[in-house]
């Protein structure tokens, strides 16, 4: 039987996720889509998820999860399927209009993408990783917390809002549509305070399991507050979180040329482990791969 393609929004998310969660303990250092890439995505309203997230099936069994963001497809091929030819024809059939997709280096997809003409994006991402274990868990910070209530939501939204300003949508709504997700863990959102009582910098990790690889996303220091070390207390705050709970590493992935962000990461101890490339569709030559 050939691969079957399933597509849908809210309500497929919690299966692709336990399935995405299995697969990352296998595949630590990749950038596959991860359950948390999920989580984070969830934000949106029930018509923009329509038809978001993607599962193709082999013999019953999922075998690869996509989430499309816009003309950006991002994938999770399960390590038993990795070289699945017939696997990557079918997937590979469905990214016709795109304009990006992330497929892992060494992937049947990816090789089957570029036979097809698609070409590697002229601006590379770099992956950052860090292995973390109890002993990883810093001193309690008591200028940063988990939220507790409206109030600190509103916070977290103002940090997000001008952290990412002008681009960012984020409000309270959407907040509570992520919180309300499969995905997400209060343990694992923290916020730091200024002196002044005034909201600094947020973080969000994403939990995949014991001895699993997290992610963070999203991390942002306020406008009025950068270059204070604000950002950095608030990623070690969730890294600690993580790690007493039990994950065995956490990774980001961020464009290669935003030499701010990846300090920062690099300040909380993750160290680089690989550059990645999304892949280009055929005539499309503008370069700047939006997802993240």
């Amino acid at each position: 039987m050939p691969p079957r393609i399933r597509t849908g929004g809210r309500s497929l998310a919690p299966e692709l996720v336990a399935h995405l969660d299995r697969w990352v303990a296998e595949q630590p250092f990749s950038i596959d889509l991860h359950s948390g890439d999920v989580g984070w995505h969830l934000r949106h309203d029930d018509e923009a998820l329509d038809g978001a997230f993607l599962g193709w099936e082999v013999d019953g069994g999922l075998a690869a999860a996509g989430l499309l963001d816009g003309g950006v497809l991002r994938t999770s091929v399960a390590p038993a399927h990795r070289h699945d030819e017939a696997l990557a024809t079918v997937v590979a059939d469905g990214c016709a209009g795109l304009g990006y997709v992330d497929a892992s280096a060494g992937t049947a997809l990816r090789d089957e993408l570029l036979r097809r003409g698609w070409s590697a994006d002229p601006d590379p991402w770099v992956l950052l990783h860090r292995p973390l274990t109890e002993r990883d868990a810093p001193p309690d910070d008591p200028a940063t917390r988990p939220l507790d209530g409206p109030d600190d939501v509103a916070a977290r939204v103002a940090v997000q809002r001008s952290a990412f300003a002008p681009g960012s949508t984020f409000t309270p709504e959407l907040w509570r549509r992520m919180a309300d997700g499969p995905t997400y863990d209060p343990r694992f959102e923290m916020l730091t305070w200024t002196p002044d009582g005034e909201p600094a910098a947020a973080a969000t990790g994403w939990f995949a399991g014991t001895g699993r690889c997290a992610i963070l996303e999203p991390v942002g220091t306020h406008a009025d507050h950068q270059r204070r070390g604000y950002g950095r207390r608030a990623n070690l705050a969730v890294l600690g979180a993580l790690a007493r709970a039990g994950a065995g590493g956490v990774r980001v992935h961020t464009p290669a040329s935003n030499e701010a962000a990846v300090r920062a990461y690099e300040s909380c101890g993750l160290r680089a482990v690989d550059w990645t490339v999304a892949l280009v569709a055929p005539g499309r030559h503008d370069g700047g791969h939006p997802s993240g």
